[in-house]
């Protein structure tokens, strides 16, 4: 099964999004992006890293964009490519064009989803990445 961590500062969102992938997804779910950075190193130097991380980026403390440039760091002190790390899924209620290349640009994301989450968007979004099949 897939290791996935949820990151939003909404609560209802983390859980809605928790069910969506069940059956897909193990979630481990964290409230903004020190909390994720933190269970991001923990699990990948503890030798059980995360396949996907769904990141919101727009959160109190650390938004998305930094735990993403943080998330990459560590991948990349540990002599992970680019083309080999987790991959993310960045959420954003913000749509224009500008706005979802910023996202993917900044946080190196495979793929960019607006919120709230449509759960068919959602599994679509992770058949196109090889996580599921759909």
């Amino acid at each position: 099964m897939v290791r996935c961590l949820v990151v939003d500062d909404d609560e209802l969102g983390r859980e809605l999004i928790s069910q969506y992938l069940e059956g897909v997804a193990d979630c481990e779910m964290a409230e903004n992006g020190l909390k994720a950075v933190d269970k991001f190193r923990t699990a990948f130097e503890g030798g059980t890293p995360y396949d996907l991380i769904i990141l919101d980026l727009v959160m109190p403390e650390m938004d998305g964009h930094a735990a993403a440039k943080e998330i990459r760091t560590i991948e990349k002190e540990w002599g992970v490519s680019i083309n080999d790390g987790v991959n993310i899924i960045v959420l954003s209620s913000l749509s224009t064009p500008g706005d979802v290349i910023h996202a993917y640009v900044s946080a190196r994301s495979a793929a960019h989803l607006l919120k709230p989450v449509q759960p068919d968007k959602l599994l679509v979004t992770l058949s196109k990445l090889g996580i599921c099949k759909q």
